[in-house]
């Protein structure tokens, strides 16, 4: 498994397009026209097994030592691939941000997703309340945050 750095915005829109993981992500109403993608300004990472693309990762810098972060793993690739993919994110982001804070937002109703970030030394730090549309509800986001 290699988890590198990647600039092929190509690459990227191929993994957010996918229809599951679009829909995971996007609130109601969202289409591919609002994926916005900045491989200058934000950290995008590529993760490859077996030179197969498997998914992508985003490190948005939100302060000078704060990143918001976003994992997309393509599902036939998640049971056999999530937790050693974790890790070799985790690894990436000890050489690249160490000292920095990442933090992601999670819709409280993705208990497996909160499990998984757990599982890497993510810890809940509170609720926005009502902060996301899907399927015509308001749903709470979990705010989750890890150290490096």
């Amino acid at each position: 498994m290699i988890v590198e750095r990647t600039l092929d915005v190509g690459i990227i829109l191929s993994i957010l397009t996918n229809k599951e993981i679009f829909d995971a992500i996007s609130e109601d109403t969202a289409t591919f026209n609002d994926i916005h993608i900045d491989v200058i300004k934000d950290y995008w990472l590529k993760i490859t097994v077996e030179n197969q693309v498997i998914g992508v990762v985003q490190f948005k810098q939100m302060f000078n030592k704060c990143y918001d972060s976003h994992i997309h793993i393509l599902p036939w690739y998640r049971k056999k691939h999530s937790i050693n993919s974790g890790k070799e994110i985790i690894k990436w982001c000890k050489n690249n941000l160490s000292g920095c804070l990442l933090y992601t937002n999670v819709p409280v109703f993705c208990e497996n997703v909160k499990r998984f970030l757990i599982s890497f030394d993510f810890i809940e730090q509170g609720i926005l309340p009502n902060a996301w549309s899907k399927n015509g509800v308001m749903n709470d986001m979990s705010i989750m945050t890890r150290e490096v």
